[in-house]
């Protein structure tokens, strides 16, 4: 037991360990070359272009003498789905609209561990850039990029490789998943319902950072990441009139949706959903996040949600033959799909 706790502290994200790097200090890049679709012959090679399905790949072809063979890379889209990033493990060759990534340091190889450790704090750059701001190599010289060090204060290679290891054991795969095929999803004959008629909608409490007093209650914010868990908190010091909340959604001032399934907390740029209706669970609380966070594009730092504002937003959601939301059918949905056994 000793040792696994040990273990488990050694591959704990301590972000005192990490610093910024210049991009350009730590990988080399360069972009792809156009070829129209009328030019592409098919063949046996993966094309990658500026998609977020499939990994990039949009064809397979025989590729030019001037296309340059690529493996053992990170893809990073310029246009399009700007600032998606793929690991190709494999041979690949890229259009004009993705940049090439590969490790500096020729000690250093790239492999799909580091790869999946890189690829989020990429990613993370993504907000930054649009259609109409296109990822360029000169705005990628400016970049810095948020990595662990060791104990020189370079890259830690081996931390980034083993942590991936290490949470990939605890990932559980389900044998029969071939076997599990997804109920049809036929939104013709779904409904719109006001959002106020389906919950009550509480607003958090503000607590400023000095108030706060470490613990385990996972305090909830206006955040995209993270479930929006910024911080772990002692409950009882808070005035008795402060509330927790548990296994509920959230929908934050920027319609960032989470479920919850544990007691929480939340601040005031947060809104708590209150079902008024009796079925709830965790497979109905994920079918509803899901639809929710279809609305989330209305929202920005210019148009922030307010609850009158939520309670007059409307959903479309399955029914049963009352024309009544079907609850069972929402959470059967939610069971058929793969690796929902592991919820």
């Amino acid at each position: 037991m000793l040792k696994l706790k040990k273990k488990m502290k050694r591959y704990k994200l301590n972000l005192k360990n990490w610093k910024y790097f210049n991009f350009n200090d730590i990988f080399s890049f360069e972009r792809g070359k156009r070829l129209v679709e009328l030019d592409q012959i098919g063949g046996d090679i993966p094309y990658i272009a500026s998609s977020k399905k499939n990994n990039g790949i949009t064809n397979t072809i025989n590729p030019p003498e001037f296309m340059k063979l690529y493996r053992n890379v990170l893809t990073l889209n310029n246009s399009g789905s700007v600032g998606y990033c793929f690991y190709q493990e494999s041979d690949i060759v890229c259009s004009d609209h993705v940049t090439v990534i590969w490790i500096k340091d020729e000690n250093v190889k790239l492999n799909p561990y580091t790869a999946l450790y890189l690829k989020p704090i990429i990613e993370s750059m993504q907000y930054k850039f649009n259609f109409a701001r296109e990822i360029s190599d000169a705005r990628l010289n400016k970049e810095k990029i948020l990595l662990p060090t060791d104990k020189n204060g370079n890259p830690d290679w081996y931390f980034m490789e083993n942590y991936i290891k290490h949470i990939s054991k605890r990932i559980k795969y389900d044998k029969v998943i071939n076997l599990r095929i997804a109920k049809k999803l036929d939104t013709q004959k779904w409904k719109w319902f006001d959002i106020g008629s389906l919950f009550e909608i509480k607003k958090g409490e503000r607590l400023i950072e000095e108030e706060r007093i470490r613990g385990e209650i996972p305090l909830i914010t206006a955040s995209s990441e993270n479930n929006g868990v910024v911080d772990l908190i002692s409950y009882p010091h808070f005035n008795k009139e402060k509330k927790c909340f548990e296994n509920k959604i959230t929908i934050d001032m920027f319609f960032n949706v989470f479920y919850h399934n544990y007691k929480y907390f939340s601040d005031d740029n947060v809104h708590t959903l209150i079902p008024l209706f009796e079925k709830v669970n965790t497979y109905i609380s994920l079918f509803l996040v899901a639809v929710l966070k279809e609305l989330q594009f209305k929202y920005a730092y210019g148009r922030q949600l307010r609850i009158k504002r939520l309670e007059l937003e409307k959903i479309k959601l399955p029914i049963d033959k009352r024309g009544k939301p079907n609850w069972v059918y929402m959470e059967d949905y939610i069971k058929s799909l793969p690796y929902s056994s592991n919820l």
